[in-house]
């Protein structure tokens, strides 16, 4: 009697994206997983053979031959699974083994991090106990299973996958031709949110899109029309015929119905929560060497730590001063300025999370660090410490200095302000004195008070030298060793471990490691780590290659 508890499930091409994804899935699971490979010792053949569920996750024009090699080895009381995103030709060469066939189509890619809120397209074929055992398996874990039949699912991907990424992959294409690179001022929502689209869809496998697009049987119909309906809005562009574009667009319009409404209000939700991410499709930034004239962005004003450190880096630049991190992180992307300043940690205040965030929103990169020793002054425009009322500074800066404040200007008021050096032009009394650097008194013509009031002498801050890409010529000046990586990570128990092992296995070693909300849901992080290792090294292509099975996303943020 066939038994339904410890099911043995084999995934052909369980170390590709999609499949490693379901293995490390059945195996939270409590589920024992056989992988075969062509580099594995264990064949398709012998899989097939052992297996109580065997899944084809192999690449759409393999999956035919691969069900043709091991269909005649799958036991009777076994279940013949696939992956594939078409259904018709895989089912009808599955019909041909003696075992339960089920065609399925997970509707979601390797980077989703678990099933909750994702639908699986099962196609019945021929049921048996296995088929229910899976679905269940999928409902506990909070996914939709859909049924469909195999035809009329390839129908319905050759206009939700074919059209769409045709769609998107063509209008890219369109954009990049016209050679336009959109400044800030001109991205409407719509283009905010297509361009997102965009990016997603080109930065997928190339080959499993043309699979998609051409072996789709539906598609080339679908295609069809959709030119027709092209040249029919061009016809009536080009004629400036209003009456018929505006007929056109209100009828079309009135087919979607109450889903116009949800649209407007889950598309706003989506706009507001990346309202502060620049979206730009365009080519990659210009080459930049220390012999040109450079743009240097530091965190302003004039006399504060960045300044001095953007100084140190950047001596004959033009420097200019910007009010937040982002800003300057803006400033980058739009190619308004070549290089930016950013603090990315002191040895007394920890992280600045307002940098990590930044290289998690938006496509800049590394291209180096500079550390700076961060010695306090307490200035002011009388010579006299004992006239001070009101000492203004940055909460790192006040905190840094609060045993030296406390001993030896108790009455004085803290008042915190955004920078070290913000409030010192617009506050000309005696009575204010400020804790900045020694650089923010020559500046500003203010008479040192103290000097080296800081708690600790060591410390320092780290500054990222922040460009469009990793610049060759700093890494090489600045001595840049070590790789800085962000990622993702599958939600599962040990996961981070796992992560963390492989880095063990090559004998790297972590100097940093850090979490950052994704701001995708609550409780969602990205991971931001720096590996004592050059990122053009073997083994950091090693890692790098060894973390997909873990992460759904990995991004070489630069070097430090």
């Amino acid at each position: 009697m066939q038994t339904f508890k410890n099911p043995i499930i084999g995934i052909i091409g369980g170390n590709g994206k999609m499949g490693a994804w379901f293995k490390n899935f059945f195996r939270n699971s409590g589920f024992k997983v056989l992988i075969s490979e062509p580099n594995t010792k264990l064949s398709n053949i012998e899989l097939a053979q052992r297996a109580d569920i065997v899944i084809v996750s192999v690449p759409i024009r393999k999956t035919i031959e691969v069900i043709e090699e091991i269909r005649s080895n799958v036991r009777k009381d076994a279940l013949l699974c696939d992956f594939t995103s078409l259904k018709a030709k895989p089912v009808k060469a599955m019909k041909k083994a003696k075992s339960g066939v089920l065609g399925i189509h997970p509707l979601f890619g390797p980077m989703v991090q678990n099933l909750e809120g994702q639908k699986i397209v099962f196609c019945r074929a021929r049921d048996n106990g296995w088929t229910d055992f899976l679905k269940k398996i999928f409902v506990k874990h909070n996914a939709e299973v859909v049924e469909i039949s195999p035809e009329e699912h390839d129908l319905q991907m050759a206009i939700v996958q074919a059209l769409t990424h045709f769609t998107n992959i063509s209008l890219a294409r369109t954009i990049y031709s016209q050679k336009i690179i959109p400044s800030s001022s001109f991205l409407t929502p719509v283009f905010r949110l297509q361009s997102l689209i965009m990016g997603r869809i080109l930065s997928q496998n190339p080959k499993l899109y043309a699979e998609i697009e051409i072996e789709n049987p539906y598609f080339k119909k679908v295609l069809q029309e959709f030119g027709k309906q092209i040249q029919d809005l061009a016809k009536d562009i080009n004629a400036k015929d209003y009456k018929n574009f505006i007929e056109k667009f209100k009828k079309t319009s009135s087919s979607l119905g109450e889903f116009k409404n949800i649209a407007q209000t889950k598309s706003t939700e989506v706009l507001r929560m990346i309202d502060h991410q620049p979206v730009v499709v365009k080519e990659a930034g210009r080459k930049i060497s220390f012999g040109k004239e450079l743009k240097v962005g530091f965190l302003g004003p004039k006399g504060t730590f960045s300044h001095q450190a953007a100084i140190s880096v950047f001596p004959k630049s033009t420097l200019v001063s910007l009010g937040t991190i982002k800003n300057i992180f803006e400033k980058i992307h739009f190619q308004e300025i070549d290089f930016g300043i950013a603090p990315i940690e002191n040895t007394i205040g920890g992280i600045v999370s307002e940098t990590i965030n930044c290289l998690t929103e938006y496509p800049s990169r590394v291209s180096g660090s500079v550390n700076i020793g961060v010695h306090h002054c307490l200035l002011g425009r009388t010579k006299n410490k004992k006239d001070i009322k009101i000492i203004k500074s940055h909460p790192q800066a006040l905190t840094q200095c609060e045993n030296w404040l406390e001993r030896n200007l108790p009455w004085a008021k803290l008042k915190p302000v955004s920078s070290t050096t913000a409030p010192i032009a617009e506050t000309k009394s005696k009575t204010v004195g400020f804790i900045a650097s020694r650089v923010a008194a020559e500046v500003y013509n203010l008479n040192i008070l103290a000097e080296n009031i800081e708690r600790s002498k060591d410390n320092i801050t780290k500054f990222y030298i922040i460009s469009q890409n990793i610049n060759k010529e700093f890494e090489k000046k600045l001595k840049s060793e070590r790789t800085l990586i962000l990622f993702a990570v599958y939600d599962r128990v040990g996961i981070l471990r796992d992560i963390l092992d492989v880095f063990a296995k090559c004998n790297l070693n972590l100097t940093s490691l850090h979490s950052a909300p994704s701001h995708l849901r609550p409780w969602d992080y990205f991971f931001f780590l720096e590996v004592d290792a050059a990122y053009s090294s073997s083994k950091i292509k090693k890692v790098l290659k060894e973390m997909e099975e873990f992460c759904p996303t990995i991004r070489v943020l630069g070097v430090s």
